[in-house]
């Protein structure tokens, strides 16, 4: 157990329970592409070098189904999904709309001290992005959006938003390795920030909206097929087991 938590250290929340623990784990590796499309999770081989039960791991393994990281298959156990271009279309169409929704009612709502917050974290973004630090700026990213999609008050928007987060998280990484890509995200941070201190819902929205679909055309157009900024994004599945 002491060795999984020295693993954690980086994660992006606390854990909740010890699958919980092994489940972010896991998520975090493939949003990395540590653990690239097509590779078999092994639960003898987990239980052994995590220091945790293999129900502990299966109840791991379930959680990342769920989030549409991983496919159960029986008698062979789990492996990490493959990514496909329709997959990448309709996730971003949906959350381009979601999150331009959840931009809009933030610019209408939002309490002084959460637009504190955002700008707080804008401008650490905005370091990070002129230091080119994807692994710094990509967890920032993730915190904007979330306090952005609860300070708009819809409470049934935000949970939309966070259930949906985890089948988007390695898109939006994969994303943002893109040359330029971070230095762009970060512009359009900037000016929503500029537009949420006016209470602009209209331009909150197609900021937001704008920041969601051009980084998903940018995805769907780079040939990481060939390409080894991010390896495995689009290829067959990995026969490598861990």
């Amino acid at each position: 157990m002491v060795l999984l938590k020295e693993k954690l250290s980086a994660d992006f929340s606390p854990p909740l329970s010890i699958a919980q623990e092994v489940s972010r784990h896991l998520e975090k590796k493939i949003i990395l592409n540590e653990l690239k499309p097509g590779t078999r999770l092994i639960e003898r081989n987990l239980s052994e070098s995590l220091g945790v039960s293999r129900i502990s791991i299966r109840e791991a393994f379930r959680m990342l189904e769920s989030a549409g990281l991983v496919k159960i298959i029986p008698r062979k156990g789990a492996q990490v999904t493959a990514i496909t271009k329709r997959e990448i279309e309709e996730i971003y169409s949906l959350r381009a709309n979601l999150v331009g929704l959840a931009a809009k009612l933030a610019a209408q709502n939002i309490k002084k001290e959460d637009l504190a917050s955002l700008i707080r974290i804008a401008k650490q973004m905005a370091e990070k992005a002129r230091k080119n630090d994807l692994n710094g700026y990509f967890p920032l990213n993730l915190k904007f959006h979330r306090l952005l999609s609860q300070a708009g008050g819809n409470q049934r928007l935000h949970k939309i938003l966070e259930n949906f987060g985890k089948q988007t998280h390695r898109f939006r990484y994969a994303s943002m390795s893109l040359p330029g890509r971070i230095q762009k995200s970060n512009a359009y941070h900037q000016q929503l920030i500029a537009v949420l201190k006016e209470g602009n819902g209209k331009k909150a929205e197609k900021i937001a909206r704008t920041i969601i679909e051009e980084a998903g055309q940018a995805l769907m157009e780079h040939p990481f097929e060939d390409s080894t900024e991010f390896p495995g994004l689009f290829k067959k599945p990995n026969p490598e087991e861990v």
